[in-house]
């Protein structure tokens, strides 16, 4: 999709809200579903065309960049939620090193799911260029609702794997488990959501040693303390990697990107 194609009024936004569904699904983790809808009260946050509707406006954004590199190659690209998102965003100094002497592509969107992957994958953000990584690790905001199953979780993410080779048939496909959250076992907030996090990990971990051809990076025990929960050095706000936390996985990358 061009950006003259997404560049329309702001009545547009208004209509994309309604838009649930693109295919009959199974469960809600694998129904595209957009957020254009999502509006902010921070008048500082992602300011563009479509003004407080900041996921609009991140969505335009990641078109314009996948304009410059239309036609061409994409050393690495990296799709999932604020994890992602924030490494560009709120850490910018270890982006830099991150992606110096390689191009790179940040699809990471904050409070995403599978299933905005699923529809941001149907709406463009893998066509038009080719991608020699791409990086995907997403669900946790799924398991931050109690009545997620993380089995639907885990066969979502299956199934994003199996959009993202259709799209990039020649790019390597690295998967990560979920990263861990919170800081102890009192941490009321997290501590269900990183036990349906371990268990879509677990099936996970099964999907990428069925599949033979998936790079499965799994660095979590790097990022947590000898009690098995992230030190605030390492997440301050318990789910978010510090600049420290980005800087390990990005060694963790390392080998499978080139340095």
């Amino acid at each position: 999709m061009s950006i003259k194609t997404f560049i329309v009024t702001a009545a547009t936004v208004s209509a994309l809200t309604g838009i649930a569904q693109c295919k009959a699904a199974a469960t809600a983790e694998n129904t595209p579903a957009s957020r254009v809808g999502n509006v902010t009260k921070d008048k500082t946050r992602d300011p563009g065309l479509f003004g407080a509707h900041w996921w609009a406006n991140r969505f335009l954004s990641r078109h314009m960049e996948i304009e410059k590199v239309k036609g061409k190659s994409v050393d690495v690209v990296l799709m999932g939620d604020s994890i992602i998102h924030f490494w560009e965003w709120k850490h910018p100094a270890s982006w830099k090193k991150f992606t110096a002497n390689r191009t790179a592509l940040n699809l990471g969107y904050g409070g995403d799911r599978t299933q905005h992957l699923f529809w941001r994958i149907d709406h463009g953000e893998l066509d038009g260029y080719e991608a020699k990584c791409v990086v995907l690790m997403i669900g946790t905001n799924n398991n931050s609702s109690k009545d997620t199953k993380p089995e639907n979780v885990a066969s979502a993410i299956e199934e994003l794997v199996a959009k993202i080779r259709a799209k990039q048939p020649k790019a390597k496909i690295v998967l990560h488990p979920i990263f861990p959250r919170g800081n102890s076992a009192q941490s009321v907030r997290h501590v269900d959501a990183r036990a349906r996090n371990d268990k879509t990990n677990a099936l996970l971990k099964q999907f990428a040693d069925r599949d033979g051809k998936i790079i499965w990076i799994d660095f979590n025990d790097k990022l947590v303390d000898s009690t098995g929960w992230v030190p605030k050095s390492i997440m301050p706000d318990e789910i978010h990697p510090s600049a420290a936390g980005y800087d390990i996985w990005m060694d963790a990358l390392a080998p499978v990107i080139g340095k």
